[in-house]
């Protein structure tokens, strides 16, 4: 029962720091994009020349760019939030499963060793041996003997 609390454990948290690194990861994208975004704004008005006018397809270009940064850096912001709300959702569960230590989670488990176990008796063919009544009937005529 230890194993399987403590393996279901580690896989647990094996998994929360891979989703967390996701996470990490997708926010270190956004604020690369964020930087590119705010770089490329405070740059100034390309202009012809000595002119005052503006050039219009650095301008158009520039409008491009910003709006293709600005659609990556939402699809990020919203991948970032949604893989942030799962790590946090997923280290909550981790935190409650170790709350449970010692109460009702190893006892859960031990209960499901016991009928793992049953199950490998019945598909190797032994089931008739773990029969309650068998088991008594065996321990019974071992103790009288």
């Amino acid at each position: 029962m230890i194993v399987v609390y403590v393996s279901l454990l580690v896989l647990l948290g094996v998994a929360r720091f891979l989703i967390q690194r996701r996470a990490t990861s997708l926010e270190g994208k956004y604020a690369a994009v964020l930087k590119q975004t705010n770089a490329l704004l405070r740059e100034p008005l390309p202009r012809e020349g000595n002119s005052g006018k503006t050039d219009a397809y650095q301008t158009a270009k520039r409008h491009y760019q910003l709006g293709a940064l600005a659609q990556k850096k939402e699809v990020l912001e919203a991948r970032h939030a949604a893989w942030q709300g799962r790590a946090d959702r997923f280290g909550r569960l981790i935190r409650g499963l170790r709350a449970w230590r010692g109460r009702k989670f190893p006892y859960v488990l031990g209960a499901l060793d016991a009928f793992v176990a049953l199950c490998v008796l019945d598909y190797l063919g032994l089931a008739e041996y773990a029969n309650p009544h068998h088991v008594v009937n065996a321990v019974t005529t071992w103790l009288s003997t």
